[in-house]
């Protein structure tokens, strides 16, 4: 029997759905919001690897790219409302239900609204943040505060987080894809490399530390270069 190359991509999916799921077992069930966290974390490394392994077993398809915003609807829009409403916003009873929907409710309008664009299996960019990149941005907070902070919330800090990724996921703020690292090429090439592998070398040592700042700054620097790329647009 001939097993077509396309389900090797799409077990990795399914271990992203899978750990979206222990994420909120593990957030109502287990009540251990720090590994519920971790889930998440490790569901966007396999978010990343399938996508790798469809280019690199030339096995893209057009049910890969539905099923893994199947996936990613679970993983990063089900799971961190899940987990924020456990960390704290329960304490608010309807509102914090409400307000801990925004990721979801965001995020799955991003996914539709990204499918709907797609031309190709190949992005140069991402226009509003990436639904990982919110995911981790909530998961990496709670990860940073239970390790350095115990017992400690910060519930300004936490709504104006969740306000702000929700809102970016479906904003037309251009965010990059991540860069092929180089060291060769142009001076701006070698720092972005640079600065990445500083990053990656950095989460590797310290994970609870430096998760939330490294994902914190790619989501403001979308923020950052928007006027930029907006006058960009206009000259064209």
């Amino acid at each position: 029997m001939k097993v077509s190359k396309s389900i090797f991509p799409s077990f990795i999916t399914v271990g992203n759905m899978f750990c979206g799921y222990m994420a909120v077992i593990f957030a109502l069930v287990n009540h251990n919001l720090v590994w519920s966290a971790w889930m998440i974390v490790l569901a966007a490394f396999l978010d990343t690897m399938d996508g790798k392994v469809a280019r690199l077993t030339n096995s893209s398809s057009q049910f890969g790219v539905e099923y893994d915003s199947l996936a990613d609807v679970v993983s990063f829009g089900f799971a961190p409302s899940i987990l924020i409403y456990a960390f704290f916003f329960k304490e608010w009873n309807m509102v914090g239900l409400f307000i801990s929907f925004f990721p979801l409710l965001f995020g799955s309008i991003r996914l539709a609204r990204f499918n709907t664009k797609l031309i190709g299996f190949d992005k140069e960019h991402f226009v509003g943040l990436p639904i990982p990149a919110s995911a981790l941005s909530l998961s990496g907070y709670i990860i940073l505060l239970n390790t350095y902070f115990p017992g400690r919330i910060f519930p300004r800090l936490l709504l104006l987080l969740t306000f702000l990724v929700s809102i970016l996921m479906v904003s037309n703020i251009r965010y990059e894809k991540f860069p092929r690292i180089t060291f060769s090429g142009s001076f701006k090439k070698k720092l972005i490399s640079g600065y990445i592998t500083l990053c990656f070398i950095l989460f590797i040592a310290v994970p609870q530390l430096f998760l939330f700042p490294i994902i914190i700054s790619y989501v403001l620097s979308g923020i950052v270069r928007y006027p930029f790329t907006a006058s960009d647009k206009e000259k064209k």
